[in-house]
């Protein structure tokens, strides 16, 4: 398909050949672009480049959105960055916490290059990286983690406005939702939104560090934005319309197994009452479906016993 149909469709997209050593990328809006990650969970064959990571140009520097799973694919995304422009690269932003997002840090810290997170990323990166860095290896193999470190950033971010490279972008961090730390980035000029895996497309969440509670409240002020193209965390691109399913996912997960606990049933009980068709055709669900059933239904069982559990349906 042309570039022209492309934008036709509402899309700016134009693929670039990736030079030796760069990955594919794709120019999404002005001076805006994504290297797609691999709409699969992490294996041998990808090296673990499954989540979407991006780049927004400024007048006088780069911005980089996720780093990427090792040392290697944060070299990549500093080689696939100079072979689209020559500005340096001024800033990486870490959406969250989990491995396929940061360990690529360590390529951007060896440049000098300053990494922001929200400070409940780096105490969650701090904690859990060692542990995600070895099942990492396990799930790709120890060549492609090859010189990958545990690098912490070294700046912290809340919901703000920043102006960075000549750019205005918006920050938001409303709590714990997919994890402890997300930061969803919104750039003003080009109304594109990087919303980190608080948003999936054609993917089932995971929800091994998730408050899904949260997570529907932290989709709120994303749908406030006027957001012109959607750059999930995993899957393909988006317009604002498409913060609706991973919404919709999780508060039918939530509905599903509430009834089910309400019943009396237990948490094995649960995942055969809380099938969900409209999305069994996502990537992942006959692994990870049962498992998100079952972590949902600890939480509500936690927020039943402490006495949360009317005010957080």
């Amino acid at each position: 398909m042309s570039c022209r149909l492309l934008a036709a469709a509402g899309f700016l997209l134009l693929s670039l050949t990736a030079a030796a050593g760069t990955l594919p990328v794709q120019r999404i809006a002005d001076d805006v672009y994504l290297i797609p990650g691999v709409v699969a969970d992490a294996a041998p064959a990808n090296r673990g480049r499954v989540v979407n990571t991006g780049f927004i140009v400024g007048t006088d520097g780069v911005i980089v959105v996720d780093s990427g799973a090792n040392h290697g694919h944060g070299e990549a995304i500093l080689a696939t960055v100079a072979s689209v422009t020559g500005k340096p690269v001024a800033l990486l932003i870490n959406t969250h916490p989990h491995p396929q997002n940061v360990l690529g840090n360590s390529a951007f810290a060896a440049r000098g290059i300053p990494i922001m997170a929200t400070a409940a990323t780096i105490v969650a990166m701090r904690t859990r990286c060692p542990d995600c860095l070895r099942s990492l290896e396990r799930s790709v193999g120890a060549e492609a983690m090859a010189a990958t470190r545990i690098q912490l950033p070294d700046l912290v971010a809340g919901s703000e406005v920043r102006q960075v490279a000549g750019r205005r972008l918006t920050l938001l961090h409303a709590g714990h939702g997919h994890t402890e730390g997300d930061l969803a980035l919104f750039d003003a000029a080009s109304g594109v939104l990087f919303a980190g895996d608080l948003v999936y497309r054609g993917q089932v969440p995971h929800l091994s560090e998730s408050d899904t509670a949260g997570w529907l409240a932290s989709l709120q002020p994303l749908r406030d934005l006027p957001i012109r193209t959607l750059v999930p965390g995993r899957g393909p691109l988006g317009a604002a319309a498409d913060l609706a399913p991973t919404g919709r996912y999780l508060a039918q997960l939530r509905q599903r197994v509430a009834a089910a606990y309400r019943d009396g049933r237990s948490a094995d009980e649960a995942i055969a009452l809380a099938e969900l068709p409209e999305f069994s055709a996502w990537q992942g669900y006959a692994e990870r479906h049962g498992r998100n059933v079952q972590h949902v239904y600890f939480e509500i069982e936690r927020d039943d016993l402490n006495g949360r559990g009317k005010a957080r349906q």
